[in-house]
């Protein structure tokens, strides 16, 4: 079997970018042939290997003079917005040429049984279109398949960008996978698409990485507080910062890991920082290994974002024995609650949100207060927990996709 996944962004330091390497592995487990169509830019360094062949479609070079597009519009690299594209039909153009481009060279070459496309955004519309105007779907039998990751669903309800052409297109898919059963029904709504016919297949999270190697016994962790992610403002880290200022408390940490994409926003996060009396540092990002070992020295983390899917940190994070505090998200409760006991997770109800995932200054403070109330309880709670992760892993998830 050959399988081609297909990506708009770089395959790499987003939740999304984990979601792929991790299928990607679970797949090769298998025994399966892949290729990956994805964005990078010159400096990327990703080589081939056994598991996988990338066939990058490389931007801001002298043939495609623009940035990476992001699905959020703040992202941990450099990038333009989905709105840009939308107000200037020539980037959108030079867009679309270098995705198709690529995707038309692979497909003649590589002739896969099944393609993977995450995000149900204009990548995936852009490729089905193509599939079948083409002609490829009279070469071979193939399969196209498409992941939902939430941030699609934000992008298409707040950006007017080709909504008829992405809508049309979703819907011919073979396939449609969502992380829960509430995402699923907002996809259907918004692609019209039976929600019958959208299989919900959850997240994964690595057990051979991600695990309780004891090292809370050894220090004193109650009151290191962890957040793991990108820095912005939507994902709750300026809320983070002024609920943690709330709790005027000079022994408590925070260590903040992860890249900052929007400078002024980066910026005003760090001066926030500086206000507190409790200790705040910017780790950046992180490999994988590195940083269960930060989840293994922290007593609480903490998920204060805006819009999700079903992330996979705090997962990581629970499997480690740590305690969670996370916004209470659009089928995220009921996820955890199923797959997961004898954990500690306080969820935050999330401020009234405008245009998808922006809250007023009143708002904000109420959830801020929230935010930290829940901090609290987790800093003051001392008991150890022995955390039980069932039915959550990348293999899994990739059989569901297979069947």
């Amino acid at each position: 079997m050959k399988i081609l996944s297909i990506i708009a962004q770089k395959p790499s330091d987003t939740g999304s970018g984990v979601y792929l390497k991790e299928l990607i592995n679970s797949f090769y487990g298998k025994g399966i042939d892949q290729e990956i169509i994805c964005a990078t830019y010159e400096d990327d360094e990703l080589h081939n290997t056994d598991k996988v062949r990338y066939d990058n479609v490389i931007f801001d070079t002298k043939s495609l003079p623009i940035k990476i597009a992001g699905m959020s519009d703040v992202m941990p690299y450099p990038t333009i917005k989905y709105s840009d594209l939308a107000r200037d039909s020539y980037k959108l153009k030079l867009w679309k040429e270098a995705f198709l481009k690529e995707f038309e060279e692979v497909y003649k070459r590589f002739k896969p049984n099944i393609i993977i496309c995450h995000h149900l955004y204009l990548l995936t519309a852009l490729v089905v279109s193509n599939y079948y105007d083409s002609g490829f779907s009279k070469m071979k039998a193939t399969r196209i398949y498409g992941i939902c990751h939430n941030t699609d669903l934000r992008q298409y309800r707040q950006t007017d960008l080709e909504r008829d052409f992405i809508k049309s297109n979703i819907k011919k898919l073979d396939k449609v996978f969502a992380p829960s059963a509430e995402h699923a029904k907002i996809a259907s709504e918004i692609y019209d698409i039976p929600f019958d016919d959208i299989k919900v297949i959850g997240i994964g999270y690595n057990d051979k990485i991600f695990y309780d190697m004891g090292l809370r016994d050894t220090i004193d962790s109650y009151k290191k507080i962890l957040y793991v992610g990108k820095v912005s403002k939507k994902k709750g880290v300026l809320s983070l910062i002024k609920a943690v200022n709330k709790l005027e408390d000079s022994d408590i940490s925070l260590d903040i890991v992860g890249g900052a994409g929007n400078q002024e926003e980066y910026a005003e996060i760090i001066v926030e920082s500086k206000k507190s009396k409790s200790t705040i540092n910017f780790r950046g990002a992180m490999s994988q290994v590195d940083l269960s070992k930060e989840y293994n020295t922290h007593d609480t983390f903490v998920l204060p974002s805006f819009s999700e899917g079903i992330p996979i940190v705090p997962i990581e994070a629970l499997a480690t024995g740590a305690k969670v505090v996370v916004s209470n998200l659009p089928g995220v409760k009921e996820f955890y609650q199923s797959h997961i006991s004898g954990a500690k997770m306080c969820f935050v109800d999330l401020p009234k949100l405008s245009n998808v995932d922006d809250a007023s200054s009143e708002e904000l403070a109420l959830y801020e207060d929230r935010l930290s109330k829940a901090l609290k309880d987790c800093i003051e709670d001392k008991k150890r927990y022995k955390v039980k992760v069932k039915d959550i892993s990348w293999e899994n998830i990739a059989t569901s996709i297979l069947n």
